[in-house]
């Protein structure tokens, strides 16, 4: 039972977290966070957006409703919004452009957009892949953003020179 209230705990703390108080699909905010988790993707949505995900049987779950698990807050804390932002949606246009829905939008702007984002991965990328044309090559990998130590052959020490 203390697991499953820490786990509880843990995903309201998520919920409230800057990025998850933005729906990953539709740009809504919320002050407080959603009440509401997509499953299958591991993001935050809004109501209208739940409500799309649930009609092409995409499993949600409350945050005040439902049990959690430890494992599905680990989920949660490794993907998030900022993820679904980063592949699912990488070259989506913005929220009210091009099909993505913005908040007031008909319900059915959100279902389209929610099959083509997810079930036909019309504007998914893999992360690291910021080029927004899918026919385009993968960028090379980014130098680290830590100094790499730099490493010194040890010398044997010299002879010394005889003496005349």
């Amino acid at each position: 039972l203390t697991n499953m209230l820490n786990a509880e705990s843990a995903v309201k703390k998520l919920a409230r977290l800057p990025d998850n108080c933005i729906c990953a699909n539709c740009g809504t905010q919320s002050k407080y966070g959603f009440s509401t988790v997509c499953i299958k993707y591991h993001t935050f949505v809004c109501n209208l957006c739940k409500t799309a995900h649930q009609a092409v049987s995409h499993r949600c779950k409350s945050l005040t409703m439902s049990s959690w698990e430890q494992g599905e807050v680990l989920k949660l804390k490794m993907n998030g919004n900022v993820v679904a932002r980063k592949t699912w949606l990488a070259a989506a246009p913005p929220p009210g452009q091009g099909g993505r829905p913005k908040e007031g939008d008909d319900v059915n702007v959100f279902k389209r957009f929610v099959v083509a984002a997810y079930d036909n991965k019309r504007y998914y990328r893999e992360a690291g892949d910021v080029q927004a044309d899918a026919s385009s090559a993968p960028r090379p990998k980014a130098a680290p953003s830590q100094p790499q130590p730099v490493r010194h052959r040890a010398v044997a020490p010299s002879k010394p020179e005889p003496t005349p």
